[in-house]
């Protein structure tokens, strides 16, 4: 009615389906305003047939929205209606993969390592794969990217210059860990953003080990931040070494006057930390060796790796427990459908059992333990070891063993104090299972800045 009438104030006509009307006329006016009351009651129909849609396809668990990553969309060829969404490719009877309900459903068996999987589904599958034995993110993407494996990011007019079919090859971690952590790859439904329970798809991963693969994902002692972006850590320390004045991840800095590369302290409102890289690592490397070189430490190793281990294997089934909170819901689902529960004690009965579903969820069932750690006490010594490791290894490493502060300068003078850099064993090595040594307080070092 609005537009009607501020047509009619300044002289407009409006054309509907080919026909002009003047809303300054009341015969042209009435037809008009009628037509828009008409198409809004129309449009809120739609709405609340869409939202309605939505609510019961999230009820029943199908598939709705883009279609994720790894899976495939079956449709009836000749009514277009949704048959089923699987991460599994159908072949026909000359063995090639079709998108029909005709197809037949290649079997999956553990010793063909998945065979049957989409080669998008492989790749999600052969990622958490290699999380659990060890690999970091950078080292897959790297591999993908070697392999000139398809990411699912759109292309960009750069790239579909380049590129006219529009495959994006540039796999980065946080794309990856996004794939992985999306329960959708386990058989999950998500509404609004919510896991509301097991879909009526076939899982990529099952679920309680997609539990392990999030809790490997979120675990805070495997990555110095939660999703690492940006180029790989071009020095030992950068983001692990802390601001003993702030506490906070100190960064490598190359460009400084005085010194050619140092860990400074960037946080605003602290910056009062800034200490010559080389002597810090230095300082870290002899802690280490140190370290290596007593009898007690490949035993408090040992002895920290086996206590995540008897976490891990003694601890509840959360997947299990996930899985009879759901029915638990669903019985209180039924009896409210019964009316044999009051609305408010509904209320409550859901919130109780979401509540305890959502700890659940977050529960990390993951082992704690290092991969490079693994790889560094399998070598003949440890000292040998860390001579041959990588310089990801390395931080792993000192990131699991050892908890590295930096402490502000007294003076402004060039030689550099050793006792600036505290140096202590980590929580993962339950300190009090290393008794204190010399080395730990103050290994030599060089002593010019």
């Amino acid at each position: 009615m609005g537009l009607v009438n501020a047509c009619a104030d300044n002289g407009l006509e409006i054309a509907v389906s080919g026909t002009r009307y003047d809303p300054a006329k009341v015969d042209d006016w009435l037809p008009l305003v009628l037509q828009g009351v008409m198409a809004e009651a129309e449009a809120r129909r739609i709405k609340k047939r869409n939202i309605d849609s939505v609510e019961t396809n999230a009820k029943r668990g199908t598939p709705h929205g883009r279609i994720p990553y790894g899976f495939r969309r079956l449709y009836d060829p000749r009514t277009g209606v949704l048959i089923d969404q699987t991460p599994y490719i159908r072949i026909d009877a000359a063995g090639k993969p079709v998108l029909t309900s005709d197809g037949d459903l290649i079997p999956v068996l553990a010793d063909e390592k998945r065979k049957g999987l989409t080669p998008e589904a492989q790749v999600l599958a052969e990622a958490a794969d290699a999380l659990f034995n060890g690999a970091t993110l950078r080292k897959i993407c790297r591999d993908l990217n070697a392999r000139g494996v398809p990411t699912p990011r759109k292309p960009r007019k750069a790239t579909l210059a380049e590129n006219p079919a529009g495959v994006v090859k540039g796999w980065d971690p946080s794309t990856l860990r996004q794939l992985l952590m999306n329960p959708t790859i386990a058989g999950r439904r998500i509404h609004r953003g919510e896991d509301i329970g097991p879909g009526t798809w076939e899982p990529i991963i099952e679920y309680g080990t997609w539990l392990r693969l999030r809790g490997l994902l979120t675990d805070p002692s495997r990555l110095t931040v939660a999703n690492p972006r940006g180029p790989a850590p071009r020095h030992l320390l950068s983001g692990i070494a802390r601001c003993d004045e702030c506490g906070a991840r100190m960064k490598a800095a190359t460009n400084m006057s005085r010194m050619a590369r140092a860990y400074t302290c960037r946080t605003e409102g602290c910056m009062r930390v800034t200490a010559t890289a080389d002597r810090v690592d230095e300082r870290v490397e002899g802690v280490l060796l140190a370290l290596f070189a007593r009898p007690d430490f490949v035993s408090a190793v040992v002895a920290a790796q086996r206590r995540q281990e008897e976490r891990r294997r003694t601890g509840p089934d959360v997947a299990a427990f996930i899985e009879e909170k759901e029915r638990e819901l669903e019985e209180v689902e039924a009896l409210r459908e019964d009316r044999t529960l009051t609305l408010r004690a509904y209320a409550a009965e859901t919130k109780r059992i979401e509540t305890a579903i959502e700890e659940l969820r977050n529960r990390q069932t993951a082992s704690v333990t290092s991969p490079a750690l693994r790889r560094l006490l399998t070598a003949g010594t440890l000292q040998e070891g860390w001579r041959r490791a990588d310089l990801m290894d390395r931080r792993e490493v000192i990131r699991t063993v050892l908890d590295v502060r930096i402490k502000r300068a007294q003076s402004r003078g060039r030689s550099f104090d050793p006792s600036r850099v505290d140096v202590q064993p980590s929580r993962f090595l339950a300190r009090d299972s290393l008794q204190p040594d010399a080395a730990l307080e103050q290994p030599a070092v060089g002593s010019q800045s």
